[in-house]
C-alpha cells in the first residue's frame, strides 16, 4: 500500500499564501520563518512540500529529505543546500558560495600545522590553489554539471574538493598560484578575518584546529561557523534589488536527529544577525511528524512563554512578526496540519473520479460522493486514510460498493487474498509508523478506555514493558494522536444538528458542575481508537476475556473515583445493559430532560465488542441487544422495553459503519421511534425527547 497521499493537506491554500507572502522580496530586507508543518503520519506535509516544490521549480528552490540520510552535521547540511541552490537555474542567476568553499577546504585537508603559522599558511594556500587551477577545474565543473542533470547532491559521502568548488565557484575561471587572489575569493576571505586577509587566513587555520581537534564544543563551533558562511554567501548573492523572490528551502521529515540541529543553529545566527539589523534571504518550510521537532514547550493557544501553534486559517506575516520594528517573538512558525471535513472529503472523492476518465474498473460518477460521510466519520477527515480508502472503494466493483462491501470495508483485504493484512491493519502499521511494538499493544490497551489518562491511572498499562509504560504518553502527545473530544449528541450518530448542540451554552463553573459530561481530558484521535479497538477485538489477536478483563477493571476504577457515568459507559462495553436502562429509567422524572440526554449519548458512545453479533440489520440488532443483555427491562413493554431499544440503537449507532445508508441511516428510523415512544411515558419533558426524535426523521 503507498504510503504517500494524493489528497492534500487541509488548509494548503493557506498555507501557500503564506508562504508566497514570505517568498516575495521587499525592498527592505526583512526577517523570515522557519516555517514547520506539523501533522501525524499521512496528515498531507509531504504533498504539501511537493505542491511548493512546483511552485518554485523556476526559482532558487532547494529540497532535502531527512528521512532515510544517515548522520549529517549542521555545516553539511548548509553545504548539502549550497550545492542543490547553486545548480544553473533557467530564468534566474545562481548564487555562489566563495565563503563557504574556503570553509569547508580548511575542515577537509588534513591537520595543518600547529607548531608554525608560516608553515600552515603554506600548506592552507596549496591546498586553494589545487582545489581550482586549470585543467583539472574545468574537468571538476564539468562532472558538476553531470551531478545536477543527474540529480545527485553530496550528502553522507565523501566529495573531492575540486568537484565541491566546481560547482560552488562556477564562474570564478581559476584561482592564481600567487597570493594575489581573484577580487571575488579575496573578499570572502576577508570576511573570515575582519576585513584583512592575513587575518582571514589564520581564522582558516584555527577552524582546521577547531575541526581536528576532536572536542565536541569545537565541533559546534565549526558548524556555527560554516553555517554562517553559508547565509553571508546567500546575502552577498541577494545584494541589490534584481531578485523578485528569496531562496526556498523545503526540508522533509526533520524529525530525524539531523534535522532540527540545523534549523536551530540557523535561528541562533539569525537572531544574532538580527541584532545589527541584518536579515537573510532563506525560507525554510520544513515538516514534522512530532512536537519534538520543536526547540521549546508549545501549545495551540499561545498562552505564556510557549511557542504558539497556529491553525492554517491564522497564518499571516503579521500574526508571526506582531512588531515591524522588531524580530519576531520567535524564528519558528509551526503550523498544526488539520483533518479534513466532509465536505472536504465529498470534494475529494469527486476529483479522484474525475482525475481517472477510462480507467478499467472505474466508478460510476458521484459514487465516491455518496460515500463520503461514512470515509469522514471513520477517518476524522484524515487524509492519507482518505485517500486510501477511496482508492480501495473505487477497485471494488463497477457499479461502486454496497452497504454491505461498507460495513465490511476495514476487515477487506485489498491484495485478494486472505494471508495478506486487512485494509485496517495495513491503515494501523500506517498511522502507528514511528511507534515500537511494545508502544503499539499498549495503544491498543489505551484506547479502551474514553481518556488515555483513565488507562494510565486504572493500571492497564502495569503488566506491560517498562518501556512502554514509561514512553507511550509522551509519544502519543508529541505524535499529536491526542485531541479534544468531540462531543456525542445525535450529530456523532447520524442524526442532525450542530455539533455539542446539547452542551450548556455558558462554560462558568455551574455549568461544569451540572454536566457531568463535561472535561477537559485529551483524548485518542478517534479513527486511530476505532482502528485500535477492532484489534483489541477481532480474531485471533483480540480475546472477549482481554476485553471483559480490560473494561471491568475500567468501571471499577471510575466507580472508586466517584464517575458514575465512566462506569456505566465500561459497564456497557461489558454488555450489562440491564444496568445502564435502569439508571435511565430512573432519571425520566426530571423536569429537563436535556442533562439527561447529554449524559445517554455518554454513556452509549462505549465501544463494543462485535464479534460476537448477528448477521442482521443493524435495526434488528438493537433488538436482539435489548432482548439478550436488557432482560429485566424489557419485560416491561410500557417503559423498560422502548428505552433498552433505544440505548440499544444509540449503542449501534456509535459505529459509522452501522450507519448506513449514507443519507438515510437504517437505524434513524428506530431511534427516533424508541425517542418517541420514551417521550410518551417521560412525566415532565416529552418535549425534549420529541425534539430529538426529529433530529432522526428524513
Amino acid at each position: 500500500m503507498s504510503q504517500s497521499s494524493s489528497t492534500p493537506p487541509a488548509g494548503q491554500a493557506e498555507i501557500t499564501a503564506f508562504v508566497r507572502d514570505c517568498w516575495q522580496r521587499t525592498k527592505a530586507a526583512r526577517p523570515l520563518p522557519v516555517v514547520v508543518l506539523l501533522g501525524r503520519p499521512g496528515s498531507g506535509k509531504t504533498h504539501a512540500l511537493d505542491h511548493l516544490a512546483r511552485q518554485g521549480a523556476r526559482f532558487l528552490t532547494a529540497r532535502v529529505d531527512f528521512g532515510p540520510r544517515g548522520a549529517q552535521r549542521p555545516y553539511e547540511t548548509a553545504r548539502h543546500l549550497a550545492f542543490l541552490l547553486a545548480r544553473k537555474h533557467d530564468s534566474v542567476h545562481a548564487p555562489r558560495f566563495p565563503r563557504l568553499m574556503l570553509g569547508l577546504l580548511a575542515v577537509s585537508i588534513p591537520p595543518l600545522s600547529r607548531d608554525s603559522r608560516v608553515v600552515a599558511r603554506r600548506e592552507l594556500k596549496e591546498a586553494l590553489n589545487s582545489a581550482r587551477s586549470g585543467e583539472l577545474a574545468q574537468t571538476a565543473e564539468g562532472a558538476a554539471e553531470a551531478i545536477e542533470s543527474l540529480g545527485l547532491v553530496p550528502s553522507g559521502i565523501p566529495v573531492p574538493l575540486p568537484l565541491l568548488a566546481g560547482l560552488l565557484l562556477r564562474g570564478v575561471r581559476r584561482l592564481p598560484s600567487s597570493a594575489a587572489f581573484n577580487p571575488f575569493l579575496k573578499s570572502a576571505l576577508k570576511s573570515f578575518g575582519d576585513d584583512s586577509a592575513p587575518a582571514g587566513f589564520d581564522a582558516l587555520i584555527d577552524l582546521n584546529h577547531l575541526h581536528h581537534g576532536g572536542i565536541p564544543e569545537d565541533a559546534k563551533d565549526v558548524d556555527a561557523i560554516l553555517c554562517k558562511a553559508f547565509l553571508d554567501d546567500l546575502g552577498a548573492a541577494f545584494t541589490g534589488g534584481d531578485r523578485l523572490y528569496h531562496c526556498l528551502v523545503l526540508l522533509d521529515n526533520i524529525a530525524s536527529p539531523h534535522g532540527t540541529p540545523f534549523l536551530e543553529l540557523l535561528c541562533d545566527l539569525r537572531q544574532e544577525r538580527a541584532s545589527r539589523g541584518a536579515y537573510d534571504p532563506l525560507l525554510v518550510v520544513a515538516t514534522g511528524a512530532t512536537t519534538r521537532v520543536l526547540p521549546e514547550s508549545a501549545d495551540g493557544n499561545g498562552n505564556g512563554t510557549t511557542l504558539r501553534i497556529f491553525a492554517p486559517g491564522q497564518l499571516s506575516y503579521a500574526a508571526w512578526r506582531p512588531r515591524p520594528d522588531a524580530p519576531p517573538p520567535s524564528w519558528w512558525c509551526p503550523v498544526l496540519l488539520r483533518d479534513l471535513t466532509e465536505t472536504e472529503v465529498a470534494r475529494e472523492a469527486t476529483e479522484y473520479e474525475a482525475a481517472r476518465p477510462g480507467a478499467a474498473g472505474r466508478p460510476a460518477a458521484r459514487v465516491l460522493r455518496g460515500t463520503a460521510p461514512l470515509v469522514h466519520r471513520l477517518t476524522y477527515g484524515h487524509p492519507w486514510s482518505v485517500s486510501t480508502l477511496h482508492t480501495f472503494l473505487a477497485g471494488i466493483r463497477a457499479g461502486g460498493p454496497t452497504d454491505d462491501d461498507l460495513r465490511g470495508l476495514l476487515q477487506a483485504h485489498p491484495q485478494g487474498a486472505q494471508s495478506d493484512p486487512s485494509l485496517a491493519e495495513a491503515i494501523r502499521r500506517r498511522l502507528l509508523s514511528g511507534f515500537t511494538s511494545d508502544q503499539r499493544q499498549a495503544a491498543a490497551f489505551v484506547a479502551a478506555a474514553r481518556t488515555p489518562r483513565a488507562a494510565v491511572n486504572a493500571g492497564l498499562l502495569n503488566d506491560r514493558p517498562e518501556h512502554a509504560r514509561d514512553t507511550l504518553m509522551r509519544e502519543l502527545r508529541d505524535r499529536l494522536w491526542l485531541s479534544v473530544r468531540v462531543p456525542e449528541d445525535a450529530h456523532t450518530r447520524g442524526g442532525r444538528g450542530p455539533s455539542g448542540y446539547l452542551l450548556p451554552s455558558r462554560r462558568s463553573d455551574s455549568a461544569r458542575t451540572t454536566d457531568h459530561t463535561y472535561d477537559e481530558q485529551p483524548v485518542l484521535h478517534p479513527w486511530l481508537r476505532l482502528l485500535l479497538l477492532d484489534e483489541l477485538a477481532e480474531v485471533p489477536g483480540g480475546s472477549l476475556e482481554r476485553w471483559t478483563r480490560l473494561h471491568g477493571d475500567l468501571a471499577r476504577w471510575h466507580r472508586d473515583q466517584h464517575q458514575p457515568l465512566d462506569e456505566l459507559y465500561h459497564l456497557l462495553a461489558n454488555n450489562q445493559l440491564d444496568t445502564v436502562v435502569g439508571r435511565f429509567l430512573a432519571g425520566l422524572d426530571a423536569g429537563d430532560l436535556v442533562p439527561w440526554l447529554r449524559e445517554l449519548y455518554h454513556v452509549t458512545a462505549a465501544p463494543m465488542y462485535t464479534v460476537h453479533l448477528s448477521d442482521a440489520s443493524p435495526q434488528r440488532l438493537a433488538g436482539e441487544l435489548a432482548h439478550d443483555y436488557a432482560p429485566r427491562a424489557y419485560a416491561d413493554p410500557a417503559r423498560g422495553r422502548p428505552l433498552a431499544e433505544l440505548c440499544a440503537a444509540l449503542w449501534l449507532a456509535g459505529d459509522p459503519r452501522r450507519r448506513l445508508p449514507a443519507g438515510a441511516p437504517e437505524l434513524n428510523h428506530k431511534i427516533g421511534a424508541m425517542f418517541r415512544q420514551v417521550a410518551m411515558v417521560a412525566d415532565s419533558d416529552a418535549t425534549s425527547l420529541l425534539a430529538e426524535a426529529v433530529r432522526y426523521t428524513d
